[in-house]
């Protein structure tokens, strides 16, 4: 088998020109590194920074066409040498699943929602395809390259693994946990995908630990311990359960190979390579968690805690983030029920899913992925992309299969093995993220796939023993892939380099939104910003928010054309429609500000921003009903001081006058929201009210002491029911908090009662007549009791008509005291 193995290797080798007679040693040395070299240039895009853009992405992917240029340059120079490569890549099973899906996705652009999306999106999946092909070729039948691959990225996940270690080690003494913890993202724009490419990586170093003699052993064994201790510490679920699924594929293996070795010593040992280091990294990372969160002492809840709490929160249907996940699979698989032939259009998701989102989430923010790439591709490409992608996944793990169980040599099935619990880990982040956004995680998707797949070919020429089996080459191979990749290629670098451009106005762009009014120049931004896209980052056109500048600077005409425009890029979230109506709004077009108010508010009632300009057009209207409509659909999904605060605003100016019922529902949000840090907004609305029904107040009303009397008010008042005493100190307490805040109607509603119950009929009638005097019940509660205590001095007619309004008023308990002492 062995001599089998080696006649089979230097016939299959024969496909690698780089290694040629011809060449002097130095050059065939160096001809045979290249594929490594170029694997490291793809590696490098994990150190990009974002020079300035929104996203670090928009360089990455910049850098990734680039280099796809620069190397399908090369394949094409060389095509004669790398012919029966691109052939065999490109004819294999999964080339061809995939080109489907390419080719689908390329069509979906035509009938997006937002085709120009689309198209920022299509080019970054041209890039990751041609990044396959590139690598499937270079590495085809050098499978003998995989030791040095593996090598350097054991190496550069021991520079990630320090990068994470030291950031969060200098950040213990000064950072919150969570705060701490959420930063630990390298380049990659969050941690989730930071730790998602660093658990990637660890099969590579398996493979290092397998392959390698004592001293190498030892070195990636401590990569290993080094880096499962940084991984545990940036409390990623997704990577825990990535790292529990390496080590069963690993064991798997080790337990395979007992069964054909049967040496017991070995397959303990190898067991032990991943078993003690994780377990000491486990108890290493657990314990310094455990300390820091000691050492800050907060008070505050953390979102993020020890490794043993995190974990613990991996199968909990209750968990927050947990529950996220499962309502965008949902709407994901709700859309595809209704659109099961194109979808929404490849890159169109964020648009997609924005009106499953409108009572769920706050302001603008959209979920910009299902955080789920398969269901995502489902929703965007229908069933048949969404089961071509899937069907890359099943590909890959029938290719392993087949090869570990081929009469393939041992190097191969290593290969191939190591190679699929690489993708093991690009599955789990697939099904719990979104790693089809990110470069670092599709070169990574590219790489993996690359490696199966040309292991499992070399496995079949081996199985065959002979090369002169392969399938014959014709002239298209020859130049045909490097002129279609080029082909591609010069639109993606195109649409790649305005989509980097965009992103770096919008650094300044999106954080001048949030001031009132913006602060940049129109005229020396807009010329910086390309065309395309035409979203920004966080799903707003790009034209509507240009339409809010020039609407600021007055030019109404140029601003309504380019909403307009902008409603085409994203028609459902709201965003053109709240713009357009604060420039009715303001050019005095009241009943255009309300319909156009009205639309945005139903497309995002949990919008702050929306809610206020609907909430200043209809008090311009003096339109109460509708006031206290939005206010209640608005209150329903944020039950805040800000609604309150806009609501009592929005209702005093829509009456211009106050009155006792918005005072006293001034005070009711008041007790509701007094240990509210925002409760000064209330101050002010209830300040406002009183100034305009001519009621001084007092400067600064302690509405915590006026509180504090109404609550032990209350409690005596429970138990004095048959103790005149206590009904009396629940009277003076009652009478104290209405005397501090005298809006405060319940309490002299509640005092009145209180002497009611002691049957001292004056008192109780002395304030009935002040609650009455704020005109402010709408029950007959207070009209039912003073005229029973008005019967009870004996005056009856005087306290009958009060009975008689109680009754009117729906105060059902006057009628039985009108029949019996009234007729």
């Amino acid at each position: 088998m062995a001599k089998k193995n080696k006649a089979t290797e230097t016939k299959s080798v024969k496909a690698i020109p780089a290694v040629s007679a011809n060449h002097p040693p130095f050059l065939a040395r160096l001809s045979n590194m290249l594929p490594a070299g170029i694997c490291l240039l793809y590696f490098a895009v994990h150190f990009l920074p974002d020079f300035g853009a929104y996203d670090a992405m928009g360089s990455q992917w910049l850098y990734l066409v680039c280099l796809d240029i620069a190397v399908t340059l090369l394949i094409l120079i060389r095509n004669t040498e790398y012919r029966e490569a691109a052939a065999a890549i490109v004819k294999n099973i999964f080339s061809k699943i995939y080109l489907a899906f390419f080719v689908l996705a390329g069509i979906s652009t035509f009938i997006a929602i937002n085709p120009t999306e689309s198209w920022v999106c299509y080019v970054r999946l041209i890039a990751t395809v041609v990044a396959f092909f590139n690598i499937g070729i270079l590495l085809y039948n050098r499978t003998d390259l995989f030791k040095l691959i593996s090598q350097l990225l054991s190496l550069i996940l021991l520079v990630e693994s320090f990068q994470s270690m030291s950031l969060f080690l200098n950040g213990v003494a000064t950072t919150p946990m969570t705060e701490l913890i959420m930063s630990l993202k390298g380049n990659a724009g969050n941690k989730n995908i930071y730790s998602a490419g660093m658990v990637a990586k660890i099969p590579f170093v398996l493979y290092c630990i397998h392959t390698s003699k004592i001293w190498g052993r030892i070195f990636n064994i401590g990569i290993f311990l080094f880096s499962a201790i940084a991984i545990f510490i940036i409390n990623t679920r997704a990577a825990y359960v990535s790292l529990f699924l390496i080590t069963v594929i690993y064991i798997l293996f080790c337990l395979l190979s007992f069964r054909k070795e049967r040496n017991t010593e070995q397959t303990l040992f190898r067991i032990g390579y991943i078993l003690f280091p994780l377990i000491i990294a486990f108890l290493i990372a657990q314990v310094e968690l455990s300390n820091v969160l000691k050492l800050q002492d907060t008070k505050d809840v953390q979102y993020y805690g020890s490794v043993t709490s995190r974990l613990s929160t991996v199968t909990q249907a209750s968990d927050a983030s947990n529950q996220v996940r499962f309502r965008l699979w949902k709407h994901a698989l709700d859309y595809t029920s209704q659109h099961p032939l194109m979808g929404c259009g490849y890159g169109n998701w964020k648009i997609a899913s924005i009106p499953y989102q409108r009572t769920i989430t706050n302001d603008l923010w959209v979920p910009v992925h299902s955080h789920n790439d398969i269901l995502e591709m489902f929703a965007e490409l229908g069933i048949a992309g969404g089961m071509l992608y899937f069907s890359l996944f099943v590909c890959i793990l029938v290719f392993s299969i087949k090869t570990y169980f081929s009469k393939a040599s041992e190097e191969t099935k290593l290969v191939s093995y190591f190679s699929l619990m690489a993708f093991a880990t690009y599955s789990v982040d697939a099904f719990f993220n979104f790693p089809m956004e990110r470069p670092l995680n599709q070169v990574f998707f590219a790489l993996i796939t690359a490696v199966n797949i040309t292991a499992y070919l070399t496995g079949k020429a081996e199985e065959k023993e002979t090369a002169e089996n392969a399938a014959p080459v014709n002239g298209l191979y020859k130049t045909g892939y490097g002129l279609l990749a080029l082909l591609m290629l010069i639109p993606a670098f195109y649409v790649t380099f305005l989509t980097y451009k965009s992103l770096i106005v919008q650094r300044s762009l999106l954080q001048d939104l949030n001031n009132e009014p913006l602060k940049l120049n129109y005229k020396e931004i807009f010329p910086t910003i390309p065309s395309i896209p035409n979203l920004s980052a966080t799903g707003q056109p790009i034209d509507a928010i240009k339409g809010r500048y020039l609407s600021e600077a007055k030019k109404y005409d140029e601003a309504l054309a380019l909403l307009d425009k902008g409603r085409e890029a994203n028609p459902v979230i709201g965003y053109t429609e709240f713009l357009k109506a604060g420039l009715y709004f303001n050019t005095g077009k009241l009943d255009s500000a309300f319909r156009n108010g009205m639309v945005a508010f139903n497309a995002r009632p949990r919008a702050k921003t929306y809610y206020q300009t609907l909430m200043a057009v209809l008090a311009r209207q003096r339109d109460s009903v509708n006031i206290k409509k939005i206010f209640e659909e608005y209150k329903l999904h944020r039950p805040d001081v800000f609604a309150w605060s806009l609501y009592l605003q929005a209702m005093l100016n829509a009456k211009g006058a106050g009155d006792p019922q918005l005072l006293a529902l001034a005070d009711s949000s008041l007790r509701m929201f007094k240990n509210d840090p925002d409760v000064g907004l209330l101050v002010t609305r209830r300040a406002e009210i009183a100034n305009n029904m001519g009621i001084r107040l007092a400067a600064n009303i302690d509405y915590a002491l006026s509180q504090k009397y109404y609550n032990e008010a209350v409690a005596a008042f429970g138990t004095g029911n048959a103790e005149k005493e206590n009904l009396g100190k629940a009277a003076s307490l009652f009478v104290k908090s209405a005397t501090i805040n005298p809006g405060n109607y319940v309490a002299l509603e509640n005092a009145a009662i209180s002497y009611f119950n002691m049957k001292d009929w004056n008192k109780a009638i002395l304030y009935f007549n002040k609650e009455l005097a704020l005109n402010v019940s709408a029950n007959g509660k207070p009209e039912f009791f003073k005229g029973a205590a008005l019967i009870n001095l004996g005056k009856k007619q005087e306290g009958c008509a009060l009975l008689q309004t109680a009754s009117a008023k729906g105060y059902k308990e006057a009628d039985a005291i009108i029949k019996s002492n009234c007729n």
